[in-house]
């Protein structure tokens, strides 16, 4: 998981993040001044903002690094469709998708996690509230750092419309149940059986969102979450047991099959 500092204060800007997911998908590799060089993200002489979005592209499932000194990024199924499909990350359903993987336990930002997996902070909140909310979880000061500049600003992922901003309140949105987003959604959630359940075919909705956290991150209610497994059902990538409570998730596809037709149904 990333560590708090991870964004060394900077947001997660969509062109870095598609010149990084170009740099990937071209297959290169080399040391971080000549990636800098090669794709224009900013590095200076000890830091930069290379770091950050190399950072910010695993934490949203769109490469994962091989290599120290020399970095390979290595472009994930997931990252790879972007790439193909919208490589400047500007549909909302993209930006929802890079917003669940940063929500994660496992790859994602441990800030992300703990405000939008963890928190109790409701539906609506203050950028004070939540600084204390994340200082009372961590310790220390400015523990929201870029989050919610990640959510306001244009460059970064404001269109998926995660978090409203009203005054001085910010809203949080539930993820939409959209049926052009089912395909994308059940690629996600087959990602995620095959990292928390590698063995399993089958898992029921509590175990599954115990061990991930989605249905929380989506901020679904139980009847909005059953209604988005029915959706996602519908595009035979799942099936549901419904003959039994909780509810069993089934896997009719691998992830990998699924990923390449998430924008299909958004053309």
């Amino acid at each position: 998981m990333l560590s708090l500092s991870f964004h060394l204060t900077f947001a997660p800007e969509r062109r870095y993040l598609a010149a990084l997911l170009e740099y990937a998908a071209l297959g290169k590799s080399g040391s971080m001044r000549e990636m800098a060089d090669d794709t224009g993200i900013p590095m200076g002489e000890s830091t930069g903002k290379l770091p950050a979005i190399l950072r910010y592209a695993q934490g949203m499932g769109l490469i994962e690094v091989d290599g120290n000194s020399i970095k390979r990024p290595l472009i994930t199924d997931f990252g790879r469709v972007v790439f193909e499909e919208d490589p400047l990350l500007g549909e909302g359903l993209t930006q929802w998708l890079v917003h669940f993987n940063m929500c994660r336990g496992d790859i994602g930002a441990i800030a992300w996690h703990s405000v939008f997996a963890q928190s109790m902070l409701g539906s609506s909140f203050s950028k004070l509230q939540l600084e204390e909310y994340l200082t009372g979880v961590f310790g220390g000061k400015d523990r929201s750092g870029p989050l919610l500049v990640t959510y306001s600003d244009d460059a970064a992922l404001a269109r998926a419309g995660v978090l409203k901003f009203e005054d001085v309140m910010i809203l949080r949105a539930k993820a939409p149940l959209i049926r052009s987003y089912a395909v994308g959604y059940s690629a996600f959630l087959l990602t995620l059986m095959d990292a928390y359940f590698p063995s399993e075919t089958q898992v029921t909705t509590t175990d599954f969102n115990d061990a991930s956290s989605w249905f929380d991150v989506c901020f679904w209610t139980d009847a909005e979450r059953e209604m988005a497994l029915t959706m996602m059902e519908e595009t035979g990538n799942i099936s549901i047991d419904r003959q039994m409570r909780p509810w069993i998730i089934e896997k009719r596809k691998p992830a990998a099959e699924v990923w390449p037709t998430t924008w299909a149904d958004l053309a």
